[in-house]
């Protein structure tokens, strides 16, 4: 009870003090003027009786002598100067002596003296001494009135001060306690509404409105740390949606790009660019296998080189500023669970990582990537597929027709050589070239039946090499060696297939003429030239060769030629024989300006 009494006022507790006090002021004014009041009241009614005794103290004067007649008079005098009007009067103004003395002189001398008169003027000292008394009596009456009405006045006067002052208190303590901390509290009411957090009420005490703003400034500033969360989430949000359609819009573009018809370079190069702008790699190469060889690869990078300013070709950024530092080698392999076509290399550097939108933007790129070199491989190995039934289709022709017919003249030929006795010499001599060429017609239709009947199960000019090397390998008797370091995809099908055919011929002459024990087969790359060595340790071309109907060499230079390019036999340097092929491929145009695919 003691703590709460000490404990500071509330608004509504100090509200309430301030109406008490008015209402006691005003009380208590009422209740001292009312008991003033109550002191005056019956004054006037014994300033009255008093003014009736004076009246009849003349009558009876005025009556002298006196007779039976009127006694009435004396009676009345009698009652009215012991009315009891005038003793309460006189009790409650301290004037109960000078009643006394005046009721003792109207029993002891006036009263006797009027009876026994017989003259008035005899009496008439006695009555004015009478009358000198009363008015004595009604002027204490009057002043005693006229000073309480006085005490009413200034008790009046005082409590209008006191209501004055409560007044005026109670104006500067609303404008203070109430008007002013409400005003600071609409205004941050206000401004909170308007998303304005910095604004804070400065409300002294310990009262409702303190706490109030205490708890306004409170909400603002956790309302401010609210807004400011949930606005830095907003804008994590914001970016990262904004990141994530840039990932599907460059995932979108790149799918695109995979699987337009322009070469690989081409098409490889700008979207390894767009990921190493999306992602902290750098570094990135992109290495594509031939039948999952590391060792043999085409690589694929997002900078451009002298060869690529040659071409014309604009894909890739020019002068970048060389990386310094070092970082993490990160490496996703390109594969679609039975072949891996290549593999993903990239620095990242010191200290950072991927996050999960980069990483998932990476590994569904890599899946495009596989799934493009899975689909070039695709295609490649079914326009190989649709050539070699072509081929087959043209071998079946040939034989069905040409050959045939062939066989047919060879036959009529020999017929007629059968019939030699009755033909002259120059018919003779003209039927023996007729038939030396329809032999070399035929072995040149049994060449091009042979090369149109070659089954090829693997797309590219290396697979189709190690087939022929098994090949001859098992029909030699022991392993022809092959060494392929070209990159992937280098020499185009429609001369890789006149390559091939260069190399199986040579083979072919190594079994039927060199009789050696060792063959290598030899493929590489010097400058823009592909270069293609037979080699053998056999007994090695005779000088003649050509001109002693080995058309095998006329059908090898034949498609050298058909490549553009150069095929030379010799003799081998440590002995055997050397078919040297070496030829430029031809490459696709490269699109002047990549960025138009986009």
């Amino acid at each position: 009870m003691l703590k709460r009494c000490l404990s500071p006022l509330t608004l509504v507790n100090q509200l309430a003090l301030i109406v008490l006090l008015s209402t006691a002021i005003g009380v208590t004014g009422m209740a001292i003027s009312g008991s003033l009041v109550q002191g005056v009241q019956g004054n006037a009614h014994a300033i009255n009786e008093a003014g009736s005794l004076r009246m009849q103290s003349y009558r009876l004067l005025a009556a002298v002598p006196l007779s039976l007649d009127d006694q009435p008079l004396i009676d009345e005098m009698e009652r009215t100067a012991f009315s009891p009007e005038l003793e309460r009067a006189a009790t409650r103004d301290g004037q109960e002596s000078q009643l006394k003395a005046l009721q003792g002189y109207w029993h002891s001398q006036l009263k006797p003296n009027l009876k026994s008169a017989q003259r008035a003027d005899t009496v008439s000292q006695d009555v004015a001494g009478f009358v000198s008394r009363i008015d004595t009596l009604v002027s204490s009456f009057d002043q005693t009135t006229e000073h309480r009405i006085d005490r009413v006045v200034v008790v009046h006067r005082v409590m209008a001060v006191f209501m004055a002052l409560l007044l005026v208190f109670t104006i500067v303590w609303l404008r203070a306690r109430l008007l002013n901390p409400w005003k600071q509290l609409l205004a941050m009411a206000r401004a909170v509404t308007q998303r304005d957090f910095t604004q804070r009420t400065h409300i002294s005490g310990r009262n409702e409105m303190a706490m109030l703003g205490q708890a306004l400034n409170t909400m603002s500033e956790e309302l401010s740390e609210s807004y400011a969360v949930l606005e830095k989430r907003v804008q994590e949000k914001t970016a990262g949606l904004e990141q994530k359609n840039e990932i599907l819009s460059f995932l979108w573009q790149a799918n695109r790009r995979l699987h337009m018809q322009v070469p690989l370079c081409e098409r490889l190069s700008p979207v390894l660019n767009g990921l190493q702008n999306l992602t902290l790699l750098h570094d990135l190469e992109l290495r594509v296998y031939d039948i999952e060889d590391e060792e043999n690869h085409q690589e694929f990078t997002c900078q451009s080189d002298m060869s690529c300013d040659d071409k014309g070709c604009h894909l890739c950024p020019r002068g970048l500023p060389p990386l310094t530092g070092s970082g993490t080698t990160l490496k996703w392999r390109l594969t679609d669970g039975h072949t891996q076509y290549g593999i993903l290399l990239a620095t990242l550097p010191v200290g950072r990582h991927l996050s999960h939108d980069q990483q998932q933007l990476v590994d569904t790129l890599v899946e495009q990537l596989a799934a493009t070199l899975a689909l070039d491989h695709h295609q490649e190995k079914q326009q190989q597929l649709i050539v070699m039934e072509e081929r087959a289709t043209i071998a079946r022709e040939l034989h069905d027709s040409i050959a045939q017919s062939l066989s047919c003249m060879k036959m009529q030929v020999s017929c007629l050589q059968m019939q030699d006795d009755g033909l002259p010499e120059s018919s003779k001599q003209l039927l023996s070239q007729i038939r030396n060429e329809l032999n070399t017609s035929w072995v040149q239709l049994r060449e091009l039946l042979t090369t149109f009947r070659l089954q090829l199960t693997e797309p590219g000019l290396r697979p189709a090499l190690e087939s022929s090397c098994h090949e001859f390998s098992a029909r030699l008797g022991f392993p022809v060696k092959l060494d392929y370091q070209l990159p992937p995809r280098f020499v185009p099908s429609h001369q890789a297939i006149h390559l091939l055919q260069i190399a199986r011929e040579a083979l072919s002459n190594v079994l039927k003429h060199s009789g050696a024990t060792a063959v290598t087969v030899t493929v590489c790359q010097h400058n823009n030239q592909v270069k293609l060595t037979v080699q053998d340790n056999g007994c090695g071309v005779p000088e003649n060769a050509e001109r002693s109907n080995h058309y095998g060499l006329i059908i090898m230079r034949d498609r050298a030629q058909s490549l553009r390019g150069d095929c030379q036999v010799r003799r081998g340097e440590s002995g055997g024989t050397e078919v040297v092929v070496t030829f430029i491929p031809e490459k696709p145009q490269i699109t002047a300006q990549g960025e138009n695919h986009d």
